[in-house]
């Protein structure tokens, strides 16, 4: 089994917004040779121009440094919008916008494939059953129609789906999630973006689900065949933390290295991307977010390297 491993750029926000800054850190601190390049580094409705001059500069300094983009994601400050989901027809369409111009950035880096969460239900619709089933239509749609577009228009094979543990966001279970995934694949038919699965393994932390849903172990062996990437923090398993893997963190942390990646090559899939998906708080120091981002790295390299997997 070929495990790739990387980080997503999430961890830079607002800390080291320019690609000089981001990427030499990856590639000299952090001794990595992918990314998944996050949105929160640069807003992809920016003027035409100043996208085109990032992405320039972005696929300049990888290419400098032997750095594979290997997708990019919705990101933490769009994620808080409800897109797809939103219960006005103005906000959809919003949302849609959102993710065409996502798709175009995504063209410019460069890059074949792209993902995240697509919204979020408000509470009133949620709560009212026919609201409820008319809001899902209505995303799904919007979701076929993307699909379509992102491949058709934009050259984009994947989109990696991230499942989330709010119910008001889409499925959380483990079979609601594989019947999600091949009934959107079946509505957008082969000539769009493969709708597939980002598994993050702080993800299955709703206290509404059962034991067996709440592991994520079952998640990587039952959802073989729908998981392409899995993002990896740490969690205590209440909520969705994105805490590093730090001595301090593991002690209190669910997620352990040994068990995901047994996990993994029980599954007997030819090979799986994994990515560091860390988020500090703002206000925390600067200089402890990066050892604490460096510490997480070498946690997981040693882990690897202890199963013959060389990352």
């Amino acid at each position: 089994m070929k495990i790739n491993f990387g980080i997503s750029t999430g961890f830079a926000i607002k800390r080291w917004p320019d690609p000089k800054e981001w990427v030499s850190i990856v590639k000299n601190e952090l001794e990595l040779n992918m990314i998944q390049f996050s949105f929160d580094q640069f807003d992809p409705r920016g003027r035409s121009e100043s996208v085109k001059r990032y992405c320039f500069l972005v696929r300049n300094e990888c290419e400098k440094h032997s750095m594979k983009i290997h997708s990019t994601f919705t990101g933490l400050s769009i994620y808080s919008h409800n897109l797809l989901y939103h219960p006005l027809l103005e906000g959809r369409l919003d949302g849609m916008d959102w993710f065409e111009k996502a798709f175009k950035m995504t063209k410019e880096l460069g890059v074949t494939a792209t993902g995240g969460p697509f919204g979020g239900m408000d509470i009133k619709s949620f709560e009212d059953i026919q609201k409820r089933d008319s809001a899902e239509k209505a995303a799904i749609e919007s979701l076929v129609l993307l699909l379509q577009k992102a491949k058709q228009e934009h050259g984009i094979k994947f989109f990696y789906w991230e499942q989330t543990p709010v119910r008001r966001e889409g499925t959380i279970t483990i079979e609601e999630t594989k019947s999600f995934i091949e009934h959107v694949n079946m509505l957008a038919g082969k000539d769009a973006a493969k709708f597939t699965l980002c598994f993050d393994v702080g993800h299955t932390t709703n206290p509404a689900l059962n034991p067996f849903d709440q592991n994520p172990i079952n998640w990587i062996e039952h959802l073989k065949e729908q998981i392409s990437i899995i993002h990896l923090q740490q969690t205590d398993g209440y909520l969705d933390r994105h805490w590093p893997f730090t001595e301090e963190k593991n002690k209190i942390g669910k997620i352990k290295p040994e068990s995901i990646l047994d996990a993994i090559q029980r599954t007997g899939n030819e090979h799986v991307d994994l990515f560091l998906e860390i988020g500090h708080p703002f206000e925390e120091d600067d200089k402890k977010v990066l050892e604490e981002i460096r510490q997480s790295t070498t946690f997981w390299r040693e882990a690897c390297s202890q199963r013959g997997i060389h990352i």
